[in-house]
């Protein structure tokens, strides 16, 4: 009985007419968050963009470094940040640099202000990220309306708060700068949009790979096990990704904003399995 039914099935219902969708979809995006989006506490905020992003690129010729540059802000834009105009102080730095790791172990000793937070530690582990281009953010901590803290020599920094919730943290947190590094050698006959898509998703959102993604994220460009077949643009996963990121409240507990993250990445339609 089963046998016959399945027989008439397949004869009435063409097979390349079966969806599937739902939960395989938000099953795939969910994996890809976890893969990809910065650790921190269950009940902190992920970092974002608030002010103006200024992007600064340097290390190519002028004409490559331009569109770069017009290529994060194009991103920048796509997820509501305003972009500076011309002249303002660069935030989100992509540097192609001949040695990456080499640069970053200056950073140790030299007290770069593009790396004020980050610890030896920190820094042990960026040097040490395995492929051709690394980068962090820098982030401050303050109201969830945007208020700073306020220092006073001796004391700890003292920062207002509003009422609690069981929904979202008191605080946000700000990405004041971004740093991407590339090595110069791996952009040889690289498309240079590649190049500048990568540095977005690293530079407005913190995110690093922890695993291979393939053609699923950009993230992939640039590694070594993953770049002879990394997408040559942002993915679906990743626009998903930083929309989710970007939209709402900035205070929303991580563990909140991952659910958000995942619901904007199905809506994308096109999430890889």
């Amino acid at each position: 009985m089963l046998a016959e039914l399945l027989l008439a099935l397949s004869q009435v219902v063409p097979s390349e007419d079966i969806v599937v969708s739902g939960r395989s979809s938000e099953d795939a995006a969910r994996r890809y968050v976890e893969n990809v989006a910065p650790v921190v506490p269950f009940d902190a905020p992920f970092a974002r963009f608030y002010d103006p992003v200024c992007v600064g690129v340097a290390g190519l010729p002028t004409e490559a470094n331009r569109v770069v540059a017009d290529r994060v802000g194009e991103i920048a834009r796509s997820v509501k940040l305003r972009v500076g105009d011309q002249g303002c102080t660069p935030n989100l730095l992509v540097l192609f640099v001949p040695d990456g790791k080499a640069a970053v172990g200056k950073l140790k000793h030299a007290n770069a202000q593009g790396a004020n937070s980050q610890t030896l530690t920190d820094l042990r582990r960026i040097a040490a990220e395995p492929g051709a281009a690394r980068a962090w953010i820098e982030v401050e901590t303050r109201s969830r309306d945007g208020d700073r803290p306020r220092y006073t020599p001796g004391s700890a920094p003292d920062l207002r708060l509003s009422t609690s919730s069981r929904l979202s943290a008191l605080t946000r947190r700000d990405i004041l700068s971004a740093t991407v590094l590339i090595d110069r050698d791996a952009m040889a006959d690289r498309d240079l949009r590649q190049a500048a898509d990568y540095a977005a998703m690293r530079a407005l959102s913190g995110a690093r790979l922890r695993e291979a993604a393939g053609q699923n994220s950009i993230l992939s460009a640039f590694t070594p096990d993953g770049d002879d077949a990394a997408p040559t643009a942002l993915t679906a996963n990743d626009r998903g990704f930083l929309d989710g990121l970007y939209s709402g409240n900035g205070n929303a507990f991580s563990m909140m904003k991952k659910q958000a993250i995942v619901r904007s990445m199905v809506r994308e339609k096109d999430i890889a399995p």
